[in-house]
């Protein structure tokens, strides 16, 4: 299987350390560390560009695997500059959320894996165990919605060169904005995304656990 990776680190918080390493450097880490992934593109914003860069060299394995483009635009405009940058071939891309830096290896690999022709798009998820109100205008609330039937959407995103060609067309991004047709597989709960002072909290409390580490492995 011929794999890529696109990470996109559009946003100026990635340098941020969790034991001892950059959130982008954990990131990078994973991907390369999930065992099926030939190249991979990283995407940042032209101010954080040589930061960025120097993080992603000191990750063990980076090498000639790893390339830094600068983006300024918008998460579509990222996710088109480094599949226009990546060679012929591929069978398998996988975006990748920087801010998600602790995906554990297995479900890269179970993404990966998954896509193929008859399964073009594929996503992790995880089901919602909160309980989630509906309400009006007026802040009342109106219904409690079934959470039997809610998804929480995680990362990589994989799919097939020819769909993202067609979302990248059409202008969607597929982080935000899955496709009605993607295929679900089992997410885990090291997925989070790391966006509050409180999730590097939690990020940085499930790095230090033994079991955390191992699930990564």
């Amino acid at each position: 299987m011929n794999t890529a990776a696109l990470v996109i680190a559009d946003t100026d918080s990635l340098d941020v350390l969790v034991a001892g390493e950059a959130v982008l450097g954990h990131a990078v880490r994973g991907v390369l560390g999930a065992g099926c992934v030939d190249h991979v593109r990283i995407v940042a914003p032209a101010r954080q560009l040589n930061s960025y860069e120097s993080i992603v060299r000191a990750v063990p394995g980076a090498g000639n695997r790893c390339r830094v483009l600068p983006c300024d635009g918008s998460r579509v405009e990222s996710i088109r500059v480094a599949f226009e940058s990546l060679p012929a071939g591929l069978e398998v891309i996988l975006l990748c959320d920087a801010a998600r830096p602790f995906v554990p290896s297995p479900v890269i690999r179970a993404v990966a894996e998954t896509v193929a022709p008859e399964v073009p798009a594929v996503v992790p998820v995880l089901p919602v165990t909160d309980t989630v109100k509906i309400v009006n205008s007026d802040e009342v609330i109106i219904a409690t919605e079934d959470r039997a039937r809610l998804r929480t959407v995680q990362a990589p995103f994989g799919c097939t060169p020819e769909f993202l060609h067609t979302m990248c067309i059409r202008g969607i991004d597929p982080l935000a904005q899955p496709p009605d047709s993607v295929h679900l597989i089992a997410g885990h709960q090291n997925g989070i995304r790391i966006s509050t002072p409180f999730d590097l909290a939690v990020a940085t409390a499930l790095l230090n656990e033994p079991v955390s580490r191992e699930e990564n492995a």
